[in-house]
Parts: structure tokens; C-alpha cells; sequence
């Protein structure tokens, strides 16, 4: 072989090699890049939510703090509206009482009590309704008429059945959000993805099995936030219900607190039910996180 097809032959060799190293390195900055790439998008979402919590912190520093300078200075009338230092030490005083102790007991009590049958009644019958039309042509115009009955309303209608005792609280809670569950969990089923249905059908599933296996399980974290809205109305309608009719329970203590005119006493009260608020909210969420982390899991996707 001459020299000439020699050094044409290595030269080609030469490009192939060259080619493939530049096909090799094409490769890996593409997957380099595409790291980078997620990294600063997982970069972007933490650093947009870092500036949100900052966002939020510094909203509550300067309301926080205008509201505590206004009172100081003098911009508020203090028999109206007491200053935060009154507002903290009747909260530590009340705090620190057994008589108040016994009402948020009496009225955490009948919360579990009225709200617990109504998310077991209401997300049954809304879990039902939702997933078969029967069901949901008979319970879908009852729950639309009573929704606009405003729940206070049928306070007096209690009292006669029922006087003013425990069970008259309980029903104004379980009357009050349980057609707002209903219709709330029959939105949930409707907005749970169609291919969920169509696989279980594929997969040879009755309308009962699509029901139990499918319909129920996708259902549940979006359920729990139901009864996390329908759980602040709750405490709604206990409180007419306790100022109307109660020796005891943090309803009856804020009827007393504005009776006489107390009111460092009566915004501890609005503090305590804040609190009490949070608390359960968190408590609720924290269930729904531990059941189903893969519904947080799917939101982030």
C-alpha cells in the first residue's frame, strides 16, 4: 500500500475518532446541562419560597408593629379597644384559670361530637353522590335547597326540640357543615382525573370496585381538605349557638366578656379561638401529610 493510502487511511480513522469524542462530549454536556438545569429550577422554587415566607414575615413585623405603636401613642380609644399588653395579660389570666380551662374543654367537646357525624355522614353520603348518578339526583337538590338556609336559623328551631342542652349545640354544628361536606365531596369526586375510571374499567372492575379500589382512595387527601374549610364554620356555628344557650364553653364567655364590657377579656377570647383554629388545622394537615404523602409528591409535579 502506498503512503498516500496510508496517511488517507489514518486520517479517516483520525476523524472517526474525533467525530465520536465530539459525539461523546455533545452527550455529556447535553445530560451537564440538563442537571444544571433542574438544579437551578429547584434553586428558583426554593428561593420563591424563601421570598414568599420573607414576604409574609414582614407583612406581620409591620402591621405587628403599627398596631402596637397606634396603641401606644394614643390613636386608639382604650376602653374600646385595649392595648396589646392588656390583651396579653388577660390571656395569661385566663389561661391560668380553671373555669376557663373547663370551657374550652366543654367546647372543644362539643366540636368533636357535632363535626365528627357530620364528616362521617356527610363524606359518605358525598363519596356516594358522587360516584353514582342515583345517588346524587336524589341528595343533589336537597343539599342545594339547605345550603342557602342559613344554619342560625334553625337555632330556635332546636331549642324548642331540644332545650338548651348538649344536643342542641351538637345539631347546630352537624346541621351546619354537613350539606357544605356533602356538596364539597361530591366536587372532589367530579374532579378526580377520568383515566382513573377507564383503568379500572380496562382492568375488569365493577362500578363497586371502581367505587372502593379507585373512587375512595384518590379521594381521601382532598377530602381531609374539606373538613379542614367546613371545621373553621364549625366553630362558627357553635359560638351562636353557645351565646345564645350555655353556662359553659368559650361562646358563653365571650357573651359574658361583652355583657360587662370586659374587653381585654373578650379579645383574649378571639385569641384563644385563633389559636385553637391553627392548631386544629395543623393537626389535620399533618394527618393528611403522613396518610398520603404521593398526593404531595403529585402536586409538586
Amino acid at each position: 500500500m502506498s503512503g498516500e493510502g496510508v496517511g488517507s487511511h489514518l486520517l479517516t480513522a483520525i476523524s472517526g475518532v474525533a467525530g465520536l469524542a465530539a459525539l461523546f462530549g455533545a452527550l455529556a454536556s447535553y445530560g451537564s446541562v440538563r442537571r444544571e438545569t433542574g438544579a437551578l429550577q429547584q434553586e428558583a422554587k426554593e428561593g420563591a419560597k424563601l421570598a414568599f415566607y420573607k414576604r409574609i414575615a414582614a407583612l406581620l413585623f409591620t402591621v405587628g408593629g403599627l398596631f402596637v405603636a397606634q396603641f401606644y401613642l394614643g390613636l386608639f380609644p382604650t376602653d374600646l379597644i385595649p392595648s396589646p399588653s392588656r390583651t396579653a395579660s388577660a390571656f395569661f389570666h385566663l389561661l391560668f384559670s380553671a373555669a376557663f380551662l373547663g370551657d374550652v374543654l366543654s367546647s372543644l367537646g362539643r366540636i368533636f361530637a357535632g363535626f365528627s357525624l357530620a364528616i362521617l355522614v356527610g363524606t359518605t353520603l358525598g363519596l356516594f353522590g358522587g360516584a353514582f348518578l342515583l345517588v346524587r339526583s336524589v341528595l343533589g337538590p336537597v343539599t342545594s335547597f339547605l345550603r342557602y338556609i342559613p344554619p342560625t336559623a334553625f337555632i330556635a328551631l332546636f331549642i324548642v326540640y331540644f332545650g338548651v342542652s348538649e344536643t342542641y349545640k351538637i345539631a347546630v354544628v352537624f346541621f351546619g357543615v354537613l350539606f357544605f361536606i356533602i356538596q364539597m365531596v361530591f366536587d372532589v369526586v367530579d374532579d378526580l382525573d377520568r383515566r382513573y375510571y377507564e383503568m379500572g374499567k380496562v382492568s375488569g372492575l365493577t362500578d363497586w370496585g371502581v367505587f372502593t379500589q379507585i373512587i375512595v382512595p384518590a379521594s381521601w387527601p382532598r377530602v381531609i381538605d374539606v373538613w379542614r374549610i367546613n371545621l373553621g364554620a364549625a366553630w362558627t356555628f357553635l359560638v351562636a349557638a353557645e351565646i345564645v344557650g350555655a353556662n359553659r364553653g368559650l361562646g358563653h364567655l365571650l357573651a359574658i366578656s361583652q355583657r360587662f364590657n370586659q374587653m381585654p377579656q373578650l379579645f383574649a377570647c378571639i385569641l384563644t379561638f385563633g389559636l385553637i383554629g391553627l392548631l386544629m388545622d395543623s393537626l389535620l394537615k399533618q394527618l393528611s401529610r403522613r396518610l398520603f404523602p404521593w398526593h404531595r409528591i403529585a402536586l409538586r409535579q
